[in-house]
């Protein structure tokens, strides 16, 4: 069995700069539905067909997908439970794409046949199909523009995903709003370093003229997703581990469960202030801010900011958020005020 988490950025940039992949691994006790289109007939034709208009802009929030193809128990429940998760959080749901399958599924069968937990292959190991994330996707043709990839073991698949997204880091690559395709593989097999495997691979398409625009979260967030969401019940009393950690010289098991804000990877969200209180007691809760400014590992993006509470929330509790800060457009500059206040409640573990 396994107690620690693990975290190991990647960064890969094209020379057009249009990919930043970032690579999370998590270690616990734990098809683009692309639709292809001919027309024909007979008849006069123009001797060369109008323009297709061009998208204006990212596709609005994806909020039913197709049900999944070939997948077993646990990719189905992984699957059901991100994006029972992305909607909850006011965020579009991820579609299944069996190139990206095929890619996930092949790690997670490296891993155990090596008995190595990493997201990079290395050549002439049995079962390669890729150095990194991007590699295997690519081999197998999908060309991911963005994405991320997130691993665990040792947990059952859906759990896994829970875990995944109540640590710092990881919560980066499962709230991202802009990611459309995801492909999953999941061993159920066990060897010494690795127990059973779950791959999750999400992204936006290269190549795709609407898809790769990515999408927007939904309306009713107003651009931000925070979490734990807003009215949330049952939250965890602790973050759980995470290597390197987001808080050098504290002990990790011992960190409350972080809250955070999500936007758009085009803006760069910053903090005036950023409170959580403790509403029966009266009493603000200790904190650390995680942001793209300050993060000691230079794993956090513009467009993410967390507090980490020093301690374990109390259990059964309703807290109170308090987040003042800006929002800051990277393509143009300018700047805007932004404010939120949200609560949740604590579970009893």
């Amino acid at each position: 069995m396994y107690s620690f988490l693990e975290v190991q950025p990647a960064v890969r940039g094209r020379a057009d700069g249009h990919l930043l992949a970032t690579m999370f691994r998590l270690v616990a006790a734990a098809a683009m539905f692309g639709v292809l289109g001919a027309c024909g007939g007979g008849g006069s034709a123009p001797s060369s067909p109008p323009p297709a208009p061009s998208p204006s802009g990212p596709l609005d929030a994806v909020m039913l997908v197709p049900d999944p193809v070939g997948y077993d128990a646990d990719r189905l429940a992984a699957f059901n439970r991100l994006n029972e998760i992305r909607l909850s959080a006011g965020l579009g749901m991820l579609a299944q794409n069996r190139l990206m399958d095929q890619a996930a599924q092949a790690h997670a069968d490296w891993e155990i046949a090596n008995n190595a937990y990493d997201h990079v292959e290395l050549a002439g190991t049995v079962g390669f199909t890729g150095t990194e994330w991007w590699d295997r996707e690519e081999a197998l043709g999908y060309t991911p523009l963005k994405g991320a990839e997130v691993l665990s073991s040792g947990y059952a698949a859906a759990r896994a995903v829970d875990v995944l997204v109540n640590v710092a880091y990881h919560r980066i690559g499962i709230l991202t709003m802009e990611n459309v395709d995801v492909g999953i593989g999941r061993s159920s097999q066990m060897v010494p370093n690795v127990a059973q495997p779950l791959v999750i691979d999400s992204a936006v398409p290269e190549g795709d003229t609407i898809r790769g625009q990515g999408q927007l979260p939904q309306a009713a967030i107003n651009g931000v997703a925070v979490w734990p969401r807003d009215g949330a019940q049952g939250v965890l009393m602790r973050m759980g581990g995470e290597v390197p950690s987001p808080a050098p010289g504290l002990d990790v098991h011992q960190l409350g469960t972080p809250i955070s804000l999500t936007v758009a990877n085009s803006r760069a969200i910053d903090s005036a202030s950023f409170v959580v209180t403790n509403i029966a007691a009266g009493s603000p809760v200790q904190t650390l801010l995680l942001s793209h400014l300050n993060d000691p590992n230079l794993l956090v993006p513009a467009s993410y900011i967390a507090v980490i509470p020093t301690a374990p929330l109390n259990p059964n509790t309703t807290y109170s958020v308090a987040f003042s800060g800006s929002l800051t457009d990277l393509s143009t500059g300018t700047a805007s005020t932004l404010v939120r206040n949200w609560q949740f409640t604590t579970g009893v573990q």
